[in-house]
């Protein structure tokens, strides 16, 4: 290996800075022109990741070139490749082509974005973006927000605000421990799974989470919701939380957010949007009408690792009112320095963590570099292949649709096969590599899941698929 800089064995010099840069750029490139041909689900060598799992903790080290051969020998051949266009299970994009590259600017910079004084720049540009996104939504000048891991954080972040307004002034000291009626939070059966963990770690129980019926477009039904708060309040309970979703999970249906915001006006409940999956689509006029009500909410989640297609981590909440954060999470610890001062913000009273990456840097120089209107232009490309999906799937006998396709995803099943059946020719097509679809349960029936995020994806992509699926039902 060269010898070490001044600085000790931890640093590197000038030429390994420019290697290391050069093997990144080389591996970079290489795999995106290729991934295409590669199976989008790996044959696992299980031999050789036992070998990994079971390594002994290095003593001396190796060149920079070793553990890049090790990456194409082992790591890369051993990955599901997110960025194929066949890559089509999850709420889960392929990234766009600049924030990779910006969070390798956020690792060398290493602001901790916790106290401004850590992360002055980084403050701003948080700042920035919790701005864009408010103004997006229409949301009040007392708005605020936090960039988060991802949205299950944000959904936490959002519903231990709600939380402790609801138990007021002795929220922080007293807790659950307070005793007082039990605290109900409603959402509809569709709602993500983050909702229950989120629950769960607040003390809330699942027990007093109300999973509530939707209607024939997969949408919390208000009746329903008027009628489970009717008859919690007559035994005693306490509802205080409506979770509504910007885009469910599963069929990426978006719940009646105007309606549902007067009514939990008129009861007094706190309204927070699960806008995870699908809020940022009101970038794009044609979804601009089915989101605005994400503005009339007390609370919002997003996830810029969606619709914005940054690679992992990029989350965000949003809060009508800021002081509802600051009331929740505050601390002033004698070993932290915090002056308030009116350009900054520190975040660390306004969410949980106080090691907090610098993730706000690849949303923000993402819709500085390719503009808002080239994401609302990719977030239509991604309807319009669902639509065609949906088409398809409809013109040909061997299928048939789960429901209708509203957003960018497609729920269906292969006919002639039992919820069984449906579900051997989803791991057929997974394990052979070809593609990969999720499983969908809509109404209590088994079936695919198609869901476009991925910016490779073509139609041929599409008719490749069905193609594929055809073939594996008549097998």
């Amino acid at each position: 290996m060269p010898s070490s800089p001044s600085g000790g064995p931890l640093l590197f010099t000038p030429e390994q800075h420019t290697r290391a840069l050069t093997l990144v750029g080389e591996f970079s490139q290489q795999y995106l022109a290729t991934v295409a041909d590669r199976p989008v689900y790996p044959p696992v060598d299980r031999a050789a990741l036992r070998a990994i799992a079971h390594e002994p903790l290095p003593r001396s080290g190796m060149p920079l070139e070793t553990l890049f051969a090790e990456l194409e020998a082992v790591v890369v051949p051993n990955s599901t490749h997110s960025a194929h266009p066949r890559f089509l299970p999850y709420v889960q994009p392929s990234p766009n082509a600049l924030s990779p590259y910006a969070d390798h600017v956020a690792a060398v910079l290493n602001q901790n974005c916790n106290l401004w004084h850590l992360s002055p720049a980084a403050n701003a540009v948080e700042q920035a973006l919790l701005r864009w996104f408010a103004d997006l939504f229409r949301l009040p000048g007392s708005a605020g927000g936090i960039v988060t891991s991802g949205g299950s954080m944000a959904n936490l972040v959002a519903l231990t605000a709600a939380r402790d307004h609801a138990l007021g002034s002795a929220a922080r000291a007293e807790g659950l421990q307070g005793g007082g009626a039990p605290l109900v939070l409603y959402t509809s059966e569709e709602a993500h799974s983050s909702i229950d963990k989120a629950v769960s770690i607040l003390g809330l129980g699942t027990n007093n989470l109300r999973k509530l019926p939707t209607d024939e477009r997969f949408r919390l039904r208000l009746d329903a919701l008027a009628a489970a708060v009717v008859a919690d309040r007559a035994a005693g309970r306490r509802p205080f939380c409506v979770v509504a979703s910007a885009g469910t999970v599963t069929t990426g249906a978006i719940d009646p957010l105007a309606e549902l915001s007067g009514f939990c006006r008129e009861q007094g409940l706190w309204l927070h949007v699960d806008g995870a999956y699908g809020a940022l689509a009101a970038l794009s006029e044609r979804f601009s009408e089915s989101m605005a009500g994400v503005g009339l909410a007390d609370s919002v989640s997003l996830d810029p690792h969606k619709f914005l297609f940054c690679a992992f981590e990029a989350g965000c909440v949003l809060v009508r009112d800021r002081q509802h954060l600051v009331n929740a999470f505050s601390a002033q610890p004698s070993y932290l320095t915090m002056s308030e001062d009116p350009d900054f913000v520190d975040f660390a009273n306004q969410g949980p963590q106080l090691s907090r990456a610098f993730k706000a840097l690849k949303v923000w120089w993402s819709l500085k570099h390719f503009g808002a209107d080239a994401f609302a232009a990719t977030i239509e490309r991604m309807h319009d292949l669902a639509l065609h999906m949906g088409t398809e799937i409809e013109r040909r006998p061997a299928f048939e649709l789960l429901a209708p396709v509203v957003f960018n995803c497609v729920c269906f099943r292969v006919r002639g096969l039992d919820d069984a059946g449906n579900r051997r020719v989803l791991t057929s097509l997974v394990d052979g590599g070809d593609a990969f679809l999720g499983p969908a349960l809509v109404k209590g029936r088994s079936g695919l899941r198609a869901c476009f995020m991925n910016l490779r994806t073509e139609r041929a992509d599409v008719d490749f698929i069905l193609d594929r699926l055809q073939e594996l039902a008549g097998e």
